[in-house]
């Protein structure tokens, strides 16, 4: 190189050295700007500005370090930060809706915050300190934070039993059993019932081709003649558990063709006795006489009828059962004869309880059915199908299976399917790139594609085989939160530990009382045990609360201890030897240990006992103002007109020490009586008597000698 250039280089040198050092001063002045104005240091910074104008300061600022706070969790596998600008999170004094958020206490909940942190409730993204990478899906990061409608998922991955803080989730349990979502997934925690959808075995000697055709077409609703929708026909107001399948004209002529002419069983039709025919079929009082004993049989208590009041209709009833209001236009009048008289005979696991009918009864009642519950044009706009070509059969058949039908129902012959739809053990732990959305333009993330697959599967999937359900948003958010729960096999050892499950229940009676318990299906509205339904009262410790003699009255001729309610115990028509192998056992085996018959003698009870017992009753305690005596008191608790000839003193002296002893969630108080008021009250109570008389339909109806059929 020349000595001019070397010459002037040199020249140059200071100021490039002199450039260098300023961009490398300003690189970093920028570093510890960038570092200081750090999202997570802002809002640092913000909470001491805020805890400076609160009254408490120094309580809120106690524990306040500057650096970032931090949760690790390593028997979960958590590192939690999210309290760096949560910071008051823990301070009772932040709960107001008032004071802004990120610094606004948490709601009260049974964990720490400060033991467990947010992500493992919340999710997102623990270690993170911005925003946007804590509550977001990022290209690393694809668990966004879980929306706050939907948080009671989290309890839900640890708490398999039912919570009353988690009514949500509860529900959404409840939908996914009620709707038999497991019929074709498999789900964690829903049990699968002996029977999901009707056993179709027999279903053509049940109902005609014309109505099948119907309702496969339109099952959320049966329409009148001109499209208009009057009543549900068949389900419930609520989602029915039979969904809607997208099906063809040709689809519909073959599944419809198919299911009728399966009649695997000979159906052998009851014959009422031709005297009771004789003596009833012109009677002008028939049909009247037939409601009168439906309603008196309190039939409403498991099945809803259509009621219209003020141009409003409404269904009115239970929903154990199907819905009855067009039941006479569905089913054939001899199978509906044969299935009351023996429901088991025609299905052997439906929960109809088998009455003891006479043939009077029986005829009088369906004859109310077909003529009442019925609706002429029903079928009027259903093509007349005739009997189904061997085509049509084959092609039902095929249907049956690709669509899914055996996975709910049974039908002799055909394998029933398991796990026809995909495995929803862990979809609740999904991250968004092993979903598919196809062409919905929804968000990508897990919630958005759950709900879009429970609103229109095909949106996501064409191909898909769900069918189509009708949801009310809370419904929809309930089954959400219900899949969103459900995570999979926990990834760490202590995960699993946390785990509560579900408390498994059941009731397994023996000899002559499983017979005829198992008969009247006690257990699809009594618990026993914990096993069963919540319609009506827990028998569980029936022996101990009620007298042998009175329980044996009450299933002759069920009486209501409540008159507020609408749905009551049916009218079984049961038999003297079934009534007492049930009490029974119920005083020999349903007892409470605090609560021994045999541990108190009534002779005990003097007279002067009462006397102070009914001045404790109607005067100190005012017990009159939930019960009825007499034709005075409340409706809240049940009547006691004949408490004395109902309940056992070892009961009654129980209840008044402690009565959520013996059913924790009563709502009858606690006071503190002393022992002599106990007594006291205890011998005015078994004074109040009253004799029960039996049902009567009418004079009319007695002038006919009844005539019973093999159902007695």
């Amino acid at each position: 190189m020349p000595a001019e250039e070397m010459g002037k280089l040199s020249d140059r040198t200071p100021l490039i050295f002199a450039v260098s050092s300023v961009v490398f001063l300003a690189v970093l002045a920028i570093s510890p700007v960038k570092d200081f104005r750090r999202e997570w240091k802002q809002y640092k910074r913000s909470y001491v500005r805020f805890a400076q104008t609160r009254p408490d300061t120094k309580k809120l600022l106690a524990d306040y370090r500057p650096d970032i706070d931090q949760i690790w969790l390593p028997g979960m596998n958590v590192v939690d930060r999210c309290t760096t600008c949560h910071q008051g999170i823990t301070q009772a004094s932040l709960s107001d809706n008032a004071v802004p958020q990120p610094f606004r206490a948490h709601p009260r909940i049974p964990h720490n915050i400060r033991d467990w942190g947010c992500t493992v409730c919340h999710r997102g993204q623990g270690p993170a300190t911005e925003v946007a990478e804590a509550h977001e899906s990022t290209l690393a990061w694809e668990q966004p934070i879980l929306p706050t409608r939907f948080i009671q998922a989290s309890c839900g991955a640890c708490h398999y039993a039912d919570l009353p803080q988690t009514p949500q989730l509860t529900k959404g349990r409840e939908l996914l059993a009620e709707l038999n979502c497991q019929g074709c997934h498999r789900l964690p925690g829903i049990e699968r019932p002996a029977m999901l959808g009707p056993d179709l075995t027999n279903v053509g000697t049940k109902v005609s081709r014309e109505w099948i055709y119907k309702w496969l077409k339109e099952p959320r609703t049966i329409l009148d003649k001109d499209g208009n929708v009057t009543v549900n026909g068949y389900e419930t107001e609520e989602e029915p558990r039979m969904p809607k399948f997208r099906l063809t004209e040709t689809e519909l002529r073959g599944l419809s063709g198919y299911l009728s002419v399966q009649k695997a069983k000979a159906f052998v039709p009851y014959k009422i006795d031709a005297r009771v025919v004789a003596a009833w079929s012109k009677n002008p009082e028939l049909i009247s006489q037939g409601e009168l004993r439906f309603r008196q049989m309190f039939c409403s208590t498991c099945h809803s009828l259509a009621v219209t009041r003020a141009g409003e209709t409404k269904l009115i009833g239970g929903d154990i059962g199907p819905e009855l209001t067009k039941v006479g236009s569905k089913v054939n009048f001899d199978w509906l004869i044969t299935w009351l008289r023996d429901p088991q005979g025609y299905l052997p696991h439906t929960r109809m309880p088998r009455y003891g009918w006479s043939d009077e009864d029986l005829y009088k009642v369906t004859q109310y059915i077909a003529t009442k519950l019925a609706d002429s044009d029903l079928l009027v706009n259903v093509p007349q199908l005739g009997q189904p070509t061997e085509d049509e059969i084959q092609l039902g058949r095929r249907l049956f299976l690709e669509k899914g039908c055996a996975s709910c129902h049974v039908i002799e012959g055909l394998n029933p399917q398991r796990d026809f739809g995909p495995d929803l053990s862990a979809i609740g732990g999904k991250n968004a790139s092993e979903l598919e959305f196809g062409a919905a333009k929804i968000p990508h993330n897990l919630v958005s594609y759950i709900q879009a697959k429970l609103q229109d599967p095909v949106s996501v999937n064409p191909a898909a085989r769900m069918p189509q359900y009708n949801w009310n948003q809370a419904d929809l958010d309930a089954i959400t939160t219900a899949l969103l729960s459900m995570k999979g096999p926990l990834p760490s050892s202590a995960l699993q530990d946390l785990v509560v499950p579900r408390k498994e229940v059941a009731f397994h009676p023996t000899g002559a009382f499983a017979e005829v318990y198992e008969r009247y299906k006690c257990y699809t509205c009594h618990k026993f045990n914990g096993y069963g339904g919540d319609l009506a009262p827990d028998l569980t410790y029936e022996g101990s609360r009620a007298q042998r003699q009175w329980i044996v009255d009450f299933l002759k001729n069920p009486q209501t201890l409540r008159p507020t309610l609408i749905l009551r115990m049916p009218q079984f028509n049961m038999s003297d030897k079934d009534a007492a192998t049930l009490a029974d056992y119920m005083t020999m085996v349903l007892q409470h240990p605090a609560a021994n018959p045999a541990a108190i003698d009534a002779r005990q009870l003097t007279p002067a006992m009462a006397a102070l017992g009914k001045q404790l009753y109607e005067v100190k305690y005012q017990c009159q103002s939930c019960h009825t005596i007499g034709a005075s008191g409340g409706y809240v608790g049940p009547n006691l007109n004949n408490a004395g000839g109902w309940l056992t003193p070892a009961w009654v002296e129980a209840w008044l020490r402690n009565p959520q002893a013996l059913i924790p969630d009563t709502i009858e108080p606690r006071r503190n009586f002393t022992e002599d008021e106990v007594r006291a009250l205890t011998a005015y109570l078994m004074t109040l008597r009253q004799t029960i008389k039996p049902q009567k339909t009418t004079g009319a109806a007695a002038s006919h000698t009844p005539t019973h059929g093999a159902g007695r």
